[in-house]
């Protein structure tokens, strides 16, 4: 039976007239009110070109493709674009639960594009960890700002809806830590995590009939290092306890030596030998990288723990490996109540007042300090087509400092930071802006808390700086899109109300 297209759709439209209708959900307001957030974001995806721009994106590496290639690639970059921003709507962290959310709801899987006549397709855990990494973390800087200045300017503001543009003149900013996804870094145990992933990678390779000899298999091995790291536990506040560390610590230590030797030995006969086993040479590959990027880092946690616990010397944060899968998370000391030091990155993030954020980094080394955080958001708040300058900047007192005001003179930006000095913040405080400023700027907090909470799950599971920085986008994406939709939604409260 052939299929009327309707010609006023491009192909690689999210085809809805070839879909079943979703059953009808009557008497019930929560459900409506979702809905209605969904269609608003779907209205808003498409008027302000974001679909567009994530297609050209998803096709600039691939310019040779035919046509049907570009369509079928197209289409999966706007699903792809669909799904994340629900995820991080939802709050979900987990692909497989986002997979069975989706495949669970026919309103979910509508919005996302993957809802068709024989079903739903394209929503399996695999396919959505894929999916969220279609675009790289500039691409998806790029799609956010298109958004932004789809809300800061008066023209585009009106086609997606809007009665009048967002105001962007004033920013608010904070910095966080962004905690990683690591147990806290106690050095001996660097040790059993190394361990583990050897132990694991020659379970893998001897089950898949690469063997090499060995005096007792790998979970022997397994259960001689976690009696060491119990005794290691048990070991503190008893007499003795530092010469009995320091014991066990050795054998720890020549206990890794020994699971690295037989790790190194099944690594080079995989690599002769992968032909013979169930492996493709690419998973043969992935393995042996596994297995040499945790001999590689033998060295380095052995030499931290003897420092620290046999020599009892410290060692700078800059030299401290703080976990054998997470070698690009910081230290960083903000000397709060109950968190004195924290272990991630340091994440920049800038809103207006109304609550929209319109700029924030991850910083994958060392911040560079908060005022050049400040620069550095800006000088790219500078190049988007907005309706209005940033005219104000209003900071905590981490960002105040000489500096930060001279860069602000210079800017002619009025300098709403607030003072270390309580003289002069009480003086400060009789200016009418200063003072209804710095009342917003507690706000500021609350929304990175959601920002972290709730669009992002708490700590963001995505290994790897590039996949968290990644993740962070998404979150900023899908909040920004569900502030306008809330906006819409209250917009035709207000005409109702007018009209009634």
């Amino acid at each position: 039976m052939n299929k009327k297209k309707n010609p006023s759709k491009p192909d690689i439209a999210i085809q809805s007239w070839l879909r079943p209708a979703l059953t009808p959900v009557p008497a019930n307001v929560d459900f409506q009110r979702f809905k209605s957030v969904l269609d608003d974001i779907s209205n808003v995806l498409e008027t302000s070109a974001l679909e567009k721009d994530a297609i050209s994106l998803a096709l600039e590496n691939f310019p040779d493709e035919d046509a049907r290639a570009r369509n079928r690639r197209a289409g999966f970059a706007v699903e792809s674009l669909r799904i994340e921003i629900l995820r991080h709507l939802l709050g979900l962290a987990s692909f497989r639960a986002a997979a069975r959310m989706i495949c669970s709801s026919d309103l979910l899987a509508q919005f996302c594009g993957l809802l068709g006549m024989d079903g739903i397709r394209g929503a399996g855990k695999s396919t959505i960890e894929r999916r969220s990494k279609i675009f790289t973390e500039e691409q998806l800087r790029q799609l956010i700002e298109r958004l932004t200045e789809a809300c800061g300017n008066t023209e585009s503001a009106g086609a997606i809806g809007l009665d009048e543009a967002v105001p962007m003149d004033v920013c608010l900013v904070d910095s966080t830590c962004l905690d990683a996804n690591i147990h806290y870094p106690v050095d001996w145990v660097l040790l059993r995590d190394v361990s583990v992933t050897l132990i694991k990678a020659m379970t893998l390779v001897r089950g898949a009939g690469v063997k090499v000899r060995m005096p007792e298999e790998p979970k022997d091995f397994a259960g001689r290092m976690n009696r060491l790291c119990m005794e290691m536990t048990h070991s503190r506040h008893k007499q003795g306890s530092k010469k009995k560390r320091k014991a066990i610590l050795r054998g720890m230590k020549q206990l890794l030596r020994t699971i690295g030797d037989h790790a190194l030995r099944h690594k080079q006969k995989l690599e002769k030998q992968f032909d013979r086993t169930r492996f493709s040479k690419v998973q043969a590959t992935r393995i042996c990288e596994r297995i040499q990027g945790k001999l590689d880092q033998i060295d380095t946690v052995i030499h931290q723990a003897h420092e620290r616990i046999i020599g009892s010397r410290n060692l700078a944060n800059k030299d401290k490996l703080l976990s054998v899968r997470e070698s690009e998370v910081q230290v960083i000391k903000r000397g709060k109540a109950g968190r004195d030091v924290e272990f991630g990155n340091t994440l920049f993030i800038s809103e207006n007042q109304q609550g929209y954020i319109t700029d924030w980094k991850l910083y994958c080394d060392s911040s560079p300090g908060e005022n050049k955080q400040l620069a550095e958001s800006l000088e790219r708040h500078k190049d988007l087509n907005l309706n209005e300058p940033v005219r104000a900047v209003c900071t905590d007192r981490g960002f105040a400092g000489k500096a930060t005001s001279a860069l602000l003179e210079k800017m002619e930006i009025f300098d709403a930071s607030c003072p270390r000095e309580v003289k002069v913040l009480r003086e400060r405080m009789k200016e009418r802006e200063f003072r209804e400023l710095q009342k917003r700027r507690g706000g500021t907090e609350a929304r990175i808390a959601i920002l972290t909470n709730r669009w992002l799950g708490g700590k963001v599971r995505a290994k790897g700086h590039e996949h968290r920085a990644l993740a962070v986008g998404w979150g900023v994406l899908a909040h920004n899109l569900w502030f306008v939709a809330r906006k819409l939604s209250d917009l035709r409260k207000s005409r109702a109300a007018e009209a009634a």
